[in-house]
């Protein structure tokens, strides 16, 4: 009985540091971030992609050849990766991100056959 008194006590310790915090926090890998969806039909880079982008406004655009991970969250600031865009096929889903307005989005593609 004792065990379970001191679970509870734990528990409502636990409840109570965490009804201070944030749910989600700017920097982690669960955030919401607003997302721009391209369509695209036939084969193109990510190089064609990301000046379909600027005509549409967008800057900063930086794309990258694999999708984020919980081991590799921001794929789009190794340089190594984001290098080679004119060799780099646009795929479906995540591709990287750019500027609009000010504000950073998501850039997804959507592709067409």
């Amino acid at each position: 009985m004792r065990s379970i008194n001191l679970l509870s006590v734990g528990a409502m310790a636990l409840a109570l540091a965490l009804a201070g915090t944030q749910a989600v926090k700017a920097d982690s890998l669960f955030t919401t971030v607003p997302t721009v969806h391209v369509a695209v039909s036939g084969v193109q880079s990510q190089a064609q992609l990301a000046d379909t982008l600027r005509a549409q406004g967008y800057t900063d655009v930086v794309l990258a050849p694999v999708a984020p991970s919980p081991t590799h969250p921001h794929p789009e600031l190794d340089a190594d990766l984001v290098a080679n865009p004119q060799a780099t096929p646009v795929r479906a889903g995540w591709n990287g991100v750019a500027v609009k307005d000010g504000k950073t989005v998501g850039v997804y593609a959507n592709l067409q056959n």
